[in-house]
Order: C-alpha cells, then sequence, then structure tokens
C-alpha cells in the first residue's frame, strides 16, 4: 500500500490509494474480462459491496486517466480484490484491463461510492448491463439469507451469465435479457419492457438501476410511474452512449 501523509506528517489510518499488482487476468466470457489484484497489507481495506475502485491509467504522455470499476469480490485471505470490467467499448481503461499482463501494477484509490445494499428493504431489484452486473452480484451476494431479491440483466448472448453464488434462504428471481443481435447496449427497450413484465413485491422496497445514462433515465421514470419514491432508488449512469468518460471516470454530460 502506497500510505498516505497527513498534514502531522504521519500516514493516515485510513490511507486508501493502493499499488495493486495484477495476479490474475482472462477472460471470464466473450464479453467480460476478469481481472485479479493484490497489494500488502490489503486484507485492511474498507469495502461494502457495490463499491468502486478508481484505477489510474497510464497514459503514453506520462499522465493517468481515472477510470472507475465495481468491486466484483473481495479476498481477505490472499488478499485480493476481484474487477469484472465490460469489454462492449473501448477506451483508456478497457485498453489497458485487455492488455495487462500478471505482475503489472497500477495504482487505484478506494474502495469510493454510496450505492450499496439497503439491507433493511423488505425487497430488493437490480437492473442493469454488463457494466452494472458486477456490482449488482456483489450486492445480491452480500444480502441476508432472509433477502427477497430480483434481477433484471441486460447482456449479449447466454454466453456472458453468471450465476450468483445465493445464499441459502434468499428467495430471488434472476433474470437474463438477451440482446441476441436485436438491440444494442445503451438502448432502454429490452429493460423497460422487462421492468413492465416484473411485478414488485409487497413491502417498501429498493431499486438498483448501473447501466447508460439515457437507460437509467428511462428506467427511473418508469419506477416513479409505478408508485415508488426517488429515495427508494438507486441510480448510477456507468457510460453515456455517443460520449466518453471524463478525466475523472464519470461519464461526460451532454449541454
Amino acid at each position: 500500500m502506497l500510505e498516505l501523509v497527513g498534514q502531522a506528517g504521519g500516514p493516515l489510518a485510513d490511507a486508501n490509494l493502493w499499488q495493486l499488482d495484477v495476479v490474475d487476468t482472462g477472460l471470464l466470457s466473450p464479453a467480460m474480462q476478469r481481472m485479479v489484484l493484490t497489494a500488502p497489507r490489503l486484507e485492511g481495506i474498507r469495502y461494502m459491496p457495490g463499491q468502486d475502485l478508481m484505477l489510474r491509467v497510464p497514459r503514453p504522455d506520462g499522465k493517468v486517466t481515472n477510470r472507475r470499476y465495481t468491486i466484483r469480490s473481495f479476498n481477505a485471505a490472499l488478499p485480493s480484490v476481484t474487477l469484472d470490467v465490460s469489454l462492449h467499448g473501448a477506451g483508456p481503461g478497457t485498453d489497458w484491463i485487455r492488455t495487462a499482463r500478471v505482475g503489472e501494477r497500477i495504482d487505484a484509490i478506494g474502495p469510493r461510492g454510496k450505492i450499496t445494499a439497503r439491507v433493511e428493504a423488505d425487497w430488493h431489484l437490480f437492473i442493469g448491463d454488463e457494466t452494472g452486473m458486477p456490482g449488482a452480484l456483489a450486492m445480491i451476494e452480500g444480502l441476508p439469507t432472509t433477502s427477497t431479491l430480483k434481477a433484471l440483466l441486460e447482456i449479449d448472448t447466454p454466453a456472458d451469465e453468471q450465476e450468483p453464488d445465493f445464499r441459502e434462504g434468499q428467495q430471488q428471481q434472476l433474470r437474463w435479457v438477451h440482446r441476441l443481435g436485436q438491440s444494442v447496449p445503451g438502448d432502454a427497450s429490452l429493460l423497460r419492457d422487462a421492468l413492465a413484465e416484473t411485478a414488485l413485491p409487497v413491502g417498501v422496497g429498493h431499486v438498483y438501476i448501473a447501466a447508460e445514462a439515457g437507460v437509467v433515465r428511462t428506467l427511473q421514470r418508469e419506477l416513479v410511474e409505478r408508485g415508488l419514491r426517488q429515495e427508494q432508488i438507486s441510480a448510477k449512469a456507468y457510460w453515456r452512449r455517443g460520449l466518453p468518460n471524463a478525466e475523472h471516470g464519470e461519464p461526460l454530460r451532454q449541454d
């Protein structure tokens, strides 16, 4: 770990800047790359399922571009963090993930992010595309055994499906929404139709949306029209169709 130094010159107790080494990398599915990284004292990382790491991706000019990737899992015994990264687009982060080899090192900041599972909810609904899938699966696996949960996850083909490690006792319904060449990433129609066909359980629930910016807005409107309050929806735009992410890792805004 690269220690962060406080004003008095000593190391900060909650230092969160890491020098991570790649210990494993490879295709998890046709559309997803899995990378496992480690660092000294990584077992002390403070992590909640749904949070991400901001990788400081090196550029040829010596500068860095920040890209945020949700932590798929954390193993305190090794210790290591696993990142599952969608390969549906191109850019500094995706290019580095594709070509990085075991032994390469990269700086990262985190864990970051405020969208984590609301364990007090009566039920949970996860909606997302490939970019939101790692966070959704991580939160599903971290929910209590008594949880009632549903998930609508859009992917290219059945070859990209991942079965989460459901906990015994969970009431769960996972639906894979396949594009199969009939739609493209960033088109809201498939997830919108899947949501319309999904009955919401009784009680006060919480919905988590992670996808393209326009898709996120569309699904938020649909849920509000069905009676959910804004505070029952945690939404995150992971990317924006036709526009690159900004240097800080978030989608550029469209004026």
